[in-house]
């Protein structure tokens, strides 16, 4: 705990805000993996700064910080490290807001990549580097209200970019305080449909969070809903993207529990089909083609 303040005081991330607050609430109910303590404080703070946009200062500060944890101090390490500054230097000014707020974590998957394997050529961990912001910057950016509402759901989902397996047991840590190895047995023994479904809830767990902070005030919980999407949810729609909110938790602890279990007469389980269904009206989780239809027509 005692690295993680000290980051927060260097980055100047105030006690007051959000970020400082999350952060703390994370390291509290999941303690920071045992290791490399730098590392892993930067990529604590990194998992929920997703809404924070970074100044140049406190990116090169943050690099600095992770930096810290680099075990192997070669000159190669140091090169990509240099190049990272330059970039965030030089090139901070023409960088979109997606780049900006997923900065710190390409920061902490660069530095984890040179721990993991030292002997990797610079070149390779550039390419791995520049690879990420292009993702980053693939993501897409918060549109005007009326540019959503000419946008399909389909693009919508299509532009997000999946989380790597080490950010989604990062993600599947914070929401259920499973220790982390379980959950990486839990994640390998999943089918590839509901592995997908639980790492799209992961990506989008930050709207969830927003959703449930509205949860009580239907008609701002429908505009959100609605700003986000492109379309107005009707009043059943509405109640049942709510339940799905509420029992975000709870499907993802049963699904990787393997607790739905499929009626024998439908081929289906009836709570984990209702909820999912929920997800799908907020694009949360892929929409199936014949939905999408439906809804589009």
């Amino acid at each position: 705990m005692n690295t993680l303040l000290y980051c927060l005081s260097i980055l100047k991330i105030k006690e007051d805000s959000e970020v400082y607050r999350n952060t703390i609430h994370v390291a509290q109910k999941s303690p920071i993996e045992s290791g490399n303590e730098w590392v892993n404080t930067m990529k604590t703070i990194a998992s929920v700064s997703e809404n924070y946009i970074f100044s140049k200062s406190q990116l090169s500060d943050f690099l600095t910080l992770a930096a810290k944890g680099i075990e192997h101090t070669k000159t190669s390490s140091d090169t990509i490290v240099f190049k990272i500054y330059r970039d965030i230097i030089e090139g901070y000014d023409n960088f979109t807001e997606s780049l900006k707020s997923n900065y710190p974590k390409i920061i902490v998957d660069v530095i984890s990549t040179i721990n993991r394997d030292s002997r990797l050529n610079p070149m390779v961990i550039e390419k791995y580097f520049q690879l990420k912001k292009q993702e980053a910057a693939m993501v897409r950016e918060e549109k005007t209200p009326t540019t959503i509402m000419t946008t399909t759901a389909a693009a919508i989902h299509k532009e997000k970019i999946p989380l790597s397996n080490d950010e989604l047991i990062e993600r599947l840590a914070q929401i259920t305080t499973r220790d982390r190895i379980a959950l990486q047995k839990a994640v390998e023994s999943l089918s590839s449909s509901d592995l997908k479904k639980i790492s799209e809830l992961c990506r989008n767990y930050s709207k969830l969070q927003r959703y449930s902070k509205l949860i009580t005030a239907k008609e701002q919980l429908k505009n959100e809903i609605k700003r986000e999407i492109g379309i107005e949810l009707r009043p059943y729609q509405l109640t049942r993207a709510a339940n799905s909110i509420r029992r975000v938790q709870l499907y993802i602890e049963n699904i990787l529990d393997n607790k739905f279990i499929l009626d024998a007469s439908h081929g289906i389980n009836h709570v984990k089909h209702n909820l999912e269904y929920g997800y799908q009206l907020m694009n949360l989780i892929e929409l199936p083609r014949r939905r999408m239809r439906q809804r589009t027509q």
